[in-house]
């Protein structure tokens, strides 16, 4: 009896190789297209919205958008997702490229598509689940953020992640100086951030400060003063005056 050994290959033609990467370069190519639409589209809607809300508009800074990509594509490629997914923080993997900053906040989001993807459907979820969110909506309206960059990566076009970074770089600190002329020493309280400060100012003295956050400063008897901007602030006896 003879025995039959029986073999089986798979063979692809050239054509059919060249054929078959080819589509693959055409769809790489729409999905990179696609995302880079997404990603402008992101700052354009958050700008527009910021605009609404009477707030200045976010300028894209290549720092935060080297930062933000960094972040999305990990995510994308390991499947791991959160603040700290590559074990820094925001202001940790900004730094490393370079930003030198005063303040970073972070948004992300990511969408796992079962139908068709569409540039639409990723702005509908990324932007509009951001500003319905207390907490991202926050970093969205905060008046203090001068800079932004935002990044969508996919590594299956399946699952999508998005990043978007809000910053204040170091070169735009709020530079301010108090100066008692109430005739008398004050304990002048300053309010940065959700942290307290108390200093004991005897008259005609002068306290100069740089911050990152809108501060508050206030004294006995009188009413609070809020800074946002650098400025020279005079306590009287009357009350809080800003020097011309």
């Amino acid at each position: 009896m003879r025995g039959w050994l029986i073999t089986g290959w798979l063979f692809v033609s050239p054509l059919m190789a060249q054929e078959e990467a080819a589509t693959v370069a055409v769809d790489s190519k729409k999905d990179g297209q696609m995302v880079t639409q997404v990603e402008k589209a992101i700052v354009k809607q958050i700008n527009d919205y910021r605009v609404e809300k009477k707030l200045g508009r976010l300028e894209v800074n290549d720092e935060l958008q080297a930062t933000a990509k960094k972040l999305a594509e990990f995510m994308a490629e390991s499947g791991k997702y959160g603040h700290h997914a590559d074990g820094k923080t925001p202001a940790e993997r900004a730094e490393a490229a370079g930003y030198e900053y005063c303040v970073v906040r972070e948004n992300i989001a990511y969408r796992t598509n079962t139908e068709e993807v569409t540039a639409e459907s990723l702005m509908d979820i990324f932007v509009q689940g951001w500003i319905d969110s207390p907490p991202h909506h926050e970093n969205i309206v905060a008046k203090h953020i001068t800079q932004t960059g935002a990044a969508v990566a996919t590594a299956d076009q399946t699952t999508y992640y998005a990043v978007h970074l809000f910053g204040r770089p170091k070169s735009a600190q709020i530079e301010i100086s108090v100066l008692n002329r109430s005739g008398k020493a004050q304990t002048l309280s300053i309010e940065t951030n959700e942290s307290v400060d108390e200093i004991e100012m005897p008259s005609r003295t002068t306290v100069s400060m740089k911050r990152c956050f809108p501060t508050t400063f206030r004294i006995d008897g009188l009413d609070a003063k809020t800074v946002d901007k650098s400025s020279e602030l005079i306590l009287t006896e009357e009350g809080w005056e800003v020097a011309e």
